[in-house]
């Protein structure tokens, strides 16, 4: 039987989050890792942008010194590079002191140029390790091209990557034979997986049952299963079956105690693990990234977010182009009505009335009279903008958000005192009081949040001719706010960064809204986007 090597990656998948662990916490894992017994210890990332001392991105070996004083023997240290994101002129040769090894991962359009890359820095004395993402997208034929150049190099190790957790065993046991007859036998042969459809551990099982027995094999993992999006295999849950069922050394009291004591930095800031949007990024062997920006963006449902994916194409699956996801968005969204009576309708509805437009911030709470004054006093039209405030009477709700109204259709139920409007995207056809509005001629592209509520229903009733606009609970996103809603019954999952981004756009859609259909507003409540119709009546 050939020795099997277990890598631990936690450190490297650290910086997930941008997480800084502080000096003190990087010694104590690494000290505990190698008395956990692990082969190969993963002691971060390799970048030229790394030039902090309190997280595990490090621009020069000797940055990594400090944390080897006392090296195991039987132990390797490794760091990670992301070939085309490290200058080798920061590279210094190997001198015993630092790590032993680097880890180069590469695209597949990067495979020729990272052979003399690899060449480079085997030269300079270090154990290389060559893995190609992604390597489900590669032909039989690519494979065997790059392990005929991988054999000329000779590195220490070569790894299969299931990068979007797509494989299942049959695949995994093709890519294995095919790597095993042709890899030279003095190279191990490793593997990297992921855990989209949850797979990753019963995968990291399965190829070292099939590996085992006929060369030294090297298997990925992280503790927890820690890293982006689902995450990896589990050290704790493969130290414990290769002890169990081949004689292994690992040591679990410390393991467990890495995940007591260590590993709760990490939860307090990163999150990872199985969860349908990542399935569906498995299933489609997608990047994750494109499964998140439509989930951060858009709140979409599951069934759709999975036809918008699977009408990417393969290289568009992997690039993660956000606008071509956003075109994609509204191309699947795009159910057209016609809606030219509702326009009309609405048209008479707000005939010689002020519109005033609701939408659920904060602000609400502290100018309830102004705005109640405001409706007794004026011969109003309110909107609600997509969600029901029972606080504040409207005339009619506005819904662009397939999750906002059937909250409050779950609520109300399918008769409403309020007219309600709602735009072809989240249905077609009308109930008792509804009003559908086509969604495609309110987007207008160019931004990230190209259908934020607010925006649309500006658009659709400036169609109605509306050009004098009263506005309230329009507060925008700060960062130095915590309390942005009017009702925490409001609070969505959307992160803060989200949040600021979606002001910043919407800044500029009202800037560029107030310039092509020369609208003014009256805000009752206090808003960040004051400033954009000042800068309007300032220039006229």
């Amino acid at each position: 039987m050939s020795k099997i090597n277990l890598l631990d990656c936690t450190l490297r998948e650290a910086p997930i989050k941008d997480l800084i662990l502080g000096s003190d916490y990087i010694q104590k894992f690494i000290n505990a890792l190698e008395k956990s017994n692990i082969d190969i210890i993963e002691c971060g990332f390799l970048k030229d942008s790394g030039d902090r001392e309190d997280n595990t991105i490090f621009r020069h070996t000797e940055d990594i010194e400090r944390y080897l004083t006392n090296k195991k023997p039987d132990t390797l240290y490794v760091a990670l590079v992301d070939y085309g994101r490290y200058d080798l002129k920061n590279l210094s040769p190997f001198n015993g002191k630092s790590i032993d090894g680097i880890r180069i991962c590469f695209k597949k359009s990067e495979r020729k140029d990272v052979i003399p890359y690899a060449k480079a820095i085997k030269a300079l004395g270090y154990k290389v390790f060559l893995q190609h993402v992604d390597t489900l997208s590669y032909s039989d034929l690519e494979i065997l091209e790059l392990l005929e150049a991988v054999n000329e190099l000779k590195p220490y190790a070569y790894s299969l990557v299931d990068t979007f957790g797509s494989m299942y065993a049959e695949d995994l046991r093709h890519l294995f034979e095919l790597a095993n007859r042709n890899l030279d036998k003095d190279i191990r042969l490793g593997f990297h997986a992921h855990n989209n459809l949850m797979l990753a551990v019963a995968n990291s099982q399965f190829f070292i049952s099939l590996a085992s027995h006929t060369r030294e094999i090297m298997v990925d993992a992280s503790v927890l299963g820690c890293g982006r999006g689902a995450g990896n295999s589990n050290t704790e849950l493969l130290a414990e079956f290769i002890n169990k069922k081949y004689n292994g050394h690992y040591n679990l009291n410390e393991l467990l105690d890495i995940i007591d004591t260590l590993m709760p930095k990490f939860h307090q800031n990163c999150h990872w693990g199985y969860s349908i949007p990542y399935f569906l990024s498995g299933v489609h062997n997608a990047h994750v990234f494109n499964v998140n920006h439509l989930l951060r963006r858009h709140n979409i449902q599951s069934k759709d977010l999975r036809a918008i994916i699977e009408n990417l194409d393969d290289v568009q699956k992997k690039k993660y182009d956000y606008a071509v996801l956003e075109k994609l968005y509204v191309e699947h969204f795009d159910r057209q009505v016609d809606d030219k009576k509702n326009i009309e309708e609405l048209t008479n509805l707000i005939k010689d009335k002020k519109v005033l437009f609701i939408a659920p911030g904060a602000s609400l709470s502290s100018k309830k009279q102004e705005i109640f004054n405001f409706i007794r006093q004026e011969n109003t039209f309110v909107v609600a903008i997509n969600n029901y405030l029972p606080d504040f009477p409207a005339d009619a709700i506005f819904f662009s958000n397939m999750n906002r109204y059937q909250d409050y259709r779950a609520t109300q139920g399918k008769s409403s005192a309020n007219k309600i409007f709602v735009t072809s995207n989240v249905k077609t056809e009308a109930d008792t009081n509804e009003m559908i509005f086509n969604y495609l001629p309110l987007i207008k592209f160019g931004w990230i949040n190209i259908d934020t509520s607010f925006i649309l229903a500006l658009r659709l009733f400036i169609k109605a001719g509306v050009k004098e606009f009263t506005f309230a609970g329009f507060d925008g996103f700060s960062a130095d706010e915590d309390k942005f809603y009017y009702s925490d019954k409001l609070l969505t999952a959307t992160e803060k960064e989200d949040l600021i981004l979606m002001t910043k756009e919407t800044h500029e859609m009202l800037a560029d809204i107030i310039k092509s259909d020369n609208i003014t507003a009256k805000f009752l409540t206090p808003s960040v986007y004051e400033a954009e119709f000042a800068k309007e009546t300032a220039n006229v």
